[in-house]
C-alpha cells in the first residue's frame, strides 16, 4: 500500500462559477489559474503522483507552457491514474476537504463525489468529499481563495 497527500489552492476572481471535482457550480467568483483551475482536481492527482514518489503535477504540466492554457483538469487526473495503474497500483481510497467560505459545498457534495468516481473509474464508496470552511479567517476565510486537500490509499493491483 502507498499513501499520498495532495494540495492546492488557486486565488478567487471576477467570475460566476468555480469547477470542483469536473462539476462546475455557481459562485461569485471564478478561480484563477492556467488550467480550468479544478483545486480539487489538482489536489487529486497530487496526492496519487505522491503515493507513487513521483514528481508533482507542476512538472509534468507547468503553468508557463501555452499547451496546458484553459486545460481540463480531468487531463492531469487521467495521466496520474495511467501512472499509478503503469506502476501496479489502483485505488483503495480518497478523502477530501474542499476548504472555501462559499460556494457550500454540501448541496453538491454528492454531484461532485459521482464526478470523481466516474473520473477515476471507482466505486462512489471508495470517494469521500467534505467540505470546509475556515472560519472567515486569512485569504480563503475572506473569499479570496479556495484550497483543496486530498489523501489517497493505492493498493497494489495483485491483491
Amino acid at each position: 500500500m502507498k499513501i499520498g497527500l495532495g494540495y492546492d489552492i488557486h486565488r478567487t476572481c471576477e467570475g460566476d462559477g468555480i469547477w470542483l471535482g469536473g462539476v462546475r457550480i455557481a459562485a461569485p467568483f471564478t478561480l484563477q489559474g492556467h488550467s480550468d483551475a479544478d483545486v480539487l482536481l489538482h489536489a487529486i492527482t497530487d496526492a496519487i503522483l505522491g503515493a507513487l514518489a513521483d514528481f508533482d503535477i507542476g512538472h509534468y504540466f507547468p503553468p508557463a507552457d501555452a499547451a496546458n492554457r484553459d486545460r481540463k483538469s480531468s487531463d492531469f487526473l487521467l495521466f496520474a491514474l495511467a501512472r499509478m495503474q503503469s506502476a501496479g497500483y489502483k485505488i483503495g481510497n480518497l478523502d477530501c476537504n474542499i476548504i472555501c467560505e462559499i460556494p457550500r459545498i454540501a448541496p453538491h457534495r454528492e454531484q461532485i463525489r459521482a464526478a470523481v468516481a466516474r473520473l477515476m473509474q471507482v466505486d462512489l464508496a471508495q470517494v469521500s468529499v467534505k467540505g470546509r470552511t475556515n472560519e472567515k479567517l486569512d485569504a480563503i476565510g475572506e473569499e479570496r481563495a479556495v484550497a483543496c486537500q486530498a489523501i489517497v490509499l493505492l493498493v497494489n493491483e495483485s491483491r
